[in-house]
């Protein structure tokens, strides 16, 4: 080898050969001639030193069908914008599955025997283990597809059938769009914009895993941007570098907790710090204390809707009256899929869609609805639309929230001037034709009312 200390391709020869490897230094040309002897191959003479490590490691992949096989997974989801690609292990085959627009699709079912080796495949990628089978492991990579970088985070677990992957592609389009580009409709717009003119407090983004919570911080931080201020993020990882902002990854391992690392950046003299997720309660009271001493702070929190954040952290130990004092606004939000603009036509509401909407049924008697075509697969959608609620409290709110009014009455006096909640900012979206009724039903569950 050229470079006998590269252990990342050791590895992989000792995985594909099954042999134990003695590494030995040899000179380029030597190998270059050995390669050219047993395997027949026209390179060219020029620039040998440069090209032969990539040699080496492109002749051991041509040569294996799973990183074949690998490549092509990932470049057919990739190709369909998929956010997730799962091999799931099953008695007799692998299945493999691609989530589109929030919703997992049957893909491939692949032989048994693939299994081990494919997954060995990505784990090598990531820097895994690929001796360990049973204990969860974590990392990722990148991916070039069509002159794009993809970063991919992969992770495996031991499942009663094998050990199952599950890999999260990362755009780097996706969450580098302008707080104007996220369509968020006008008056939840004009709230959110305002929110972000405030010097001082905290910002929540709610929503499930996979909701666009990062791409709408992403967009907030961009927004606010200026060269005048320090703003420093903290998150597990950092997704995609943003210009001007210093990005702090969490380090578990090392000890380095979004707690121990908000307490270090205090010390940085930041303006603005955005927190990946709140996870405990000595996570909270730092971002609290933060906000109360002049910082801007933007972080995640997951709840139902951006009215019930004030409780969630209540319920985690946060006192009322810091709460009352900190708290600037939330942001709730969901993801459906939008309506395919080639077959999408207005039809009446199904049966069920009017059940469950109920009472709120005669606010819309007709939706925009795909029937299938080549453009969305057949599925009637192309793409997603977001769904944002914006708790932007006012004098009384606050007043209410410190001395402890319940969440009820907090509601009651949001509605009456003017607040949307998640469902009524749905129904206005299906009243554009941009999604369904059905899609309120998938990803918000219960209507009420």
């Amino acid at each position: 080898m050229v470079r006998p200390s590269d252990l990342a391709l050791l590895d992989e020869l000792r995985f594909f050969t099954g042999k134990e490897i003695v590494p030995k230094l040899a000179p380029d040309s030597e190998i270059l001639e050995a390669i050219r002897r047993h395997y027949r191959e026209e390179l060219p003479e020029h620039d040998e030193a440069a090209r032969a490590p990539v040699v080496e490691r492109d002749l051991m992949e041509a040569a294996s069908p799973n990183v074949r096989m690998a490549d092509a997974l990932l470049r057919e989801a990739i190709a369909a914008r998929a956010s997730d690609l799962h091999l799931e292990p099953e008695e007799h085959h692998l299945r493999v599955r691609m989530r589109v627009d929030g919703v997992l699709n049957e893909g491939q079912t692949l032989p048994k025997e693939v299994e081990g080796p494919l997954v060995a495949r990505f784990k090598i990628l990531a820097g895994l283990d690929i001796a360990e089978r049973r204990r969860p492991q974590d990392g990722h990579f990148s991916y070039y597809f069509e002159g794009r970088r993809i970063e991919v985070r992969l992770a495996t677990v031991g499942t009663l059938w094998g050990e199952s992957a599950v890999m999260r592609l990362i755009y780097p389009s996706g969450s580098l769009r302008g707080l104007d580009q996220l369509g968020i409709l006008p008056p939840e717009y004009a709230r959110l914009t305002r929110l972000l003119k405030r010097p001082y407090g905290i910002l929540f983004v709610t929503g499930p895993t996979g909701s666009g919570k990062t791409t709408t911080l992403y967009a907030a931080l961009r927004h606010m941007y200026t060269p005048e201020k320090n703003f420093i993020t903290v998150e597990d990882p950092v997704e995609l570098p943003l210009e001007g902002v210093n990005q702090i990854p969490i380090q578990p391992k090392i000890g380095l907790t979004f707690a121990r690392a908000l307490k270090a950046i205090l010390r940085l003299d930041p303006d603005v710090i955005l927190v990946g997720e709140i996870r405990d309660a000595e996570t909270l009271e730092t971002v609290l204390r933060a906000a109360l001493t002049g910082h801007f702070v933007l972080a995640t929190l997951h709840t139902n809707d951006a009215v019930s954040t004030v409780s969630r952290l209540i319920e985690m130990g946060a006192e009322r009256h810091l709460v009352a004092s900190t708290f600037a606004g939330a942001v709730a939000q969901r993801l459906a899929r939008r309506v395919c603009p080639q077959c999408g036509e207005w039809q009446p509401l199904k049966p069920e869609e009017i059940a469950f909407l109920g009472p709120r049924a005669k606010e819309i008697e007709r939706e925009k609805r795909g029937r299938g075509c080549n453009y969305c697969r057949g599925t009637g959608y192309v793409g997603r639309v977001g769904l944002y609620e914006v708790f932007a409290p006012d004098a009384k709110t606050m007043h209410m929230i410190a001395l402890g009014d319940d969440e009820l009455a907090i509601r009651e006096h949001l509605a009456n001037n003017g607040h949307r909640d998640l469902t009524e900012v749905g129904l206005e979206l299906v009243k554009r034709g941009e999604t369904t009724v059905s899609e309120l039903m998938r990803v918000l569950g219960l209507i009420e009312g």
